[in-house]
């Protein structure tokens, strides 16, 4: 499978090479100027093209110039802080156009622009589905934290914690393989069917996030039920505009409670078009303080490098992001199984993408290459971990790159613990055609996954497995006055082969699942300010081999978990109703949702001890779930420079399985910020 994603990647850039089509014989040029409502220029402002994703500065008297525009019509966005974003249309015919945006003062975190709800540009009250950015000031208040913890307490979210470095997203109910994470579009694959396995990204080193609430399964596949977190990461700079030769970047911080200590170091720069990014940080802490004393064994050290290269032009542009971390961290492990347990687990997370997008006259191709892979290994005793031999226990241990070694088995096999390796390798591709008569755009894409875990040691838990997935979806937009129609379908067909394992008694098999979803919504903008948005979505996620075969005992859970064989796909059928208000002053969305999860899998109690840890036995089962509740979000400007949000979720999460399980849980969550923006800038 792997020979095929490498072949049909390079039919993709073969087809870019001999296109006929150029956009440089086109010489259109688009300038404008931005102002106040003064009519004061305004220097410094972002100006984004959403469909082409185009980005200049203006410069000193508020002027911008867009080179080489082909014709047709395009949606433009001014953003600059101080300034609620502004949105026009335009269209381009074989003439040079002028065009001017008038910026109102605003105080607001302005959530302008995002790409996860519909693959392509949208905006806050355009957005088909429940949607937060979290950018700038927002994300520089938990630098030096886990990453995921920026997002906790925004409308519908929350955080799963387990220790200092440990946390994942927690979208309306729904965590671990129910909320897929992404960064910069990519699915981040690292082992999550533990609570205390982390989202592996680093804090520092971030642009935005983009919280999708609800089913995103139509645009990303399996494992969207609750939501989507997408992680813009800091890459190189692809505009040169309003950026220097040469520049960087110094930030740390420290904390009381566990004597952490973080620091993070960048330099960047761009080059007549070709930009280019480094960046290096660590974290260190202690164990963690509590009133009734001190957590043993909760430390843990990270360490983070990153490196991209990139170019633009008028063709479009492409980068190369290179990331790996590394991190150790101590668990605290079952008190009544050994007290004295130093239980520590090491992590490394490696992940290299390829990002290009091509302009054209008839649209926009989009393609993506990723590899990734991931080494979790617990140890039993963190004073017992060996150097590493080079000897595997594997006939096909040649496919372990060599790099990798000091992770891997000790021939001392009762120091060996957990130790999994998981590669994946993806491509997608899309094509956002444009506007056909000037109201219906979409896009059409395909994507495949070929994934492969290995698992090594004396605790093995899961067996050896591989997946591939190919998909292939559309999703049209139509825009028929102050309404935007939009519908999508996606196809995806799943194999799952396992491999033999004595130990868990599992035998050589495989599994094919053939998966159809799809979304279909409307927004109404009533007026400027103003929008209403309905949306349906069905999702799905297919069993896991960790629910389908484990057995044994799962140090992050506390208990012995027994896997299921015939487990089904779950499904999800999402309704959404929203009404969103934006102006310079204030900022408000209010939204309901009913999520109903056919096969909804989860472990129940067997009322049984394993005899050797102490620990209590699950199964894991398949019932129906339904989940409904309500959000509510508002910012609003009391004073100039002084903003003040509200966020409160009401979430009502009731989980049935036929005649034997009735669980209902009622959460209510509120906040109150005063932001003095004046103190804090």
């Amino acid at each position: 499978m792997k020979k095929q994603l490498y072949y049909y990647f390079r039919i993709f850039l073969f087809s870019i090479l001999i296109s006929p089509i150029s956009i440089l014989a086109l010489d259109v040029t688009l300038t404008g100027i931005v102002k106040d409502k003064n009519g004061n220029s305004i220097s410094n402002v972002k100006i984004i093209v959403q469909e082409s994703r185009k980005t200049t500065i203006t410069n000193e008297k508020g002027e911008f110039v867009l080179n080489h525009v082909p014709p047709g019509k395009y949606t433009l966005v001014a953003i600059s802080r101080g300034y609620q974003s502004e949105t026009i249309s335009i269209t381009i015919g074989e003439k040079d156009e002028k065009t001017q945006f008038t910026l109102l003062e605003s105080s607001l975190d302005q959530s302008a622009i995002n790409v996860t709800a519909k693959s392509t540009n949208s905006d806050f009250l355009t957005a088909p589905q429940p949607i937060t950015v979290l950018s700038g000031r927002q994300l520089d208040r938990q630098r030096g934290e886990t990453a995921m913890s920026a997002i906790n307490n925004t409308p519908g979210v929350s955080n799963l914690t387990t220790g200092s470095g440990t946390s994942k997203p927690i979208i309306r109910g729904l965590t671990g393989q129910r909320v897929l994470v992404m960064t910069d579009g990519i699915r981040q694959e690292e082992q999550q069917f533990g609570d205390d396995h982390t989202v592996e990204l680093d804090s520092f080193n971030i642009q935005k996030i983009e919280i999708i609430r609800g089913p995103g399964s139509l645009l990303y596949g399996s494992d969207a039920l609750g939501g989507v977190v997408n992680v813009i990461r800091d890459k190189a700079p692809l505009s040169e505009e309003g950026i220097p030769k040469m520049a960087g970047i110094f930030n740390s911080n420290s904390y009381s409670n566990n004597k952490q200590d973080a620091g993070n170091f960048a330099i960047y720069g761009n080059l007549n078009g070709f930009g280019y990014r480094a960046s290096s940080n660590s974290r260190k802490a202690g164990k963690i303080t509590t009133p009734n004393g001190t957590l043993r064994n909760t430390g843990m050290i990270e360490k983070n490098q990153s490196a991209s290269i990139g170019l633009d032009g008028d063709w479009g542009n492409f980068y190369l992001d290179s990331f790996k971390r590394e991190q150790t961290q101590d668990l605290l492990d079952n008190p009544n199984e050994n007290p004295g347990a130093t239980v520590s687990q090491k992590l490394l997370h490696e992940k290299s993408h390829f990002h290009s997008f091509f302009i054209f006259s008839a649209g926009n191709l989009e393609l993506d290459f990723s590899y990734q892979r991931n080494n979790r290994r617990e140890i039993e005793s963190k004073n017992k971990l060996l150097p590493i031999q080079d000897i595997l226990l594997d006939k096909n241990a040649e496919v372990l790159d060599k790099s990798f070694q000091f992770y891997q088995v000790t021939s001392k096999e009762k120091y060996q613990g957990l130790n999994l390796f998981l590669d994946t390798t993806t491509a997608d591709a899309k094509f956002h055609h444009k506007p056909i008569f000037n109201f219906l755009k979409g896009t059409i894409g395909i994507s495949g996954l070929e994934q492969r875990n290995k698992t090594i040691g004396t605790e093995p838990l899961i067996p050896s497995y591989g997946i591939i997935n190919i998909a292939g979806y559309f999703l049209e937009e139509l825009k028929l006055g102050s309404l935007t129609f939009s519908a999508g379908i996606r196809g995806d067909k799943r194999s799952v082969d396992i491999r033999n394992n004595q130990t868990l008694g599992v035998f050589e098999q495989t599994k094919n699942y053939y998966m159809t979803t799809g979304s279909t919504g409307v927004v109404w903008r009533i007026y400027k300010s103003f929008s209403t948005i309905f949306n349906y979505g069905r999702g799905f996620r297919a069993p896991t081999p960790f629910e389908l075969f484990s057995y044994g005992v799962h140090e992050g859970t506390g208990k012995f978990e027994i896997g299921n064989n015939h487990l089904k796909p779950e499904y999800s059928n999402n309704l959404d109703f929203s009404l969103r208000f934006a102006s310079s002053k204030i900022q408000t969305e209010i939204s309901v949702f009913q999520n109903h999860i056919q096969n909804f899998i989860y472990a129940a109690s067997i009322a049984q001890i394993d005899l050797d840890s102490g620990l209590p036995k699950y199964e894991y089962k398949q019932g129906n779930a339904i989940l409904k509740g309500g959000e509510f979000s508002i910012q609003a400007e009391l004073f100039r420079k002084l903003v003040f949000p509200v966020e409160s979720i009401l979430f009502i999460l009731e989980i049935k399985a036929i005649l034997i399980l009735f669980l209902e849980l009622h959460q209510i969550e509120h906040g109150l910020v005063l932001d003095g923006r004046k103190i804090l800038f």
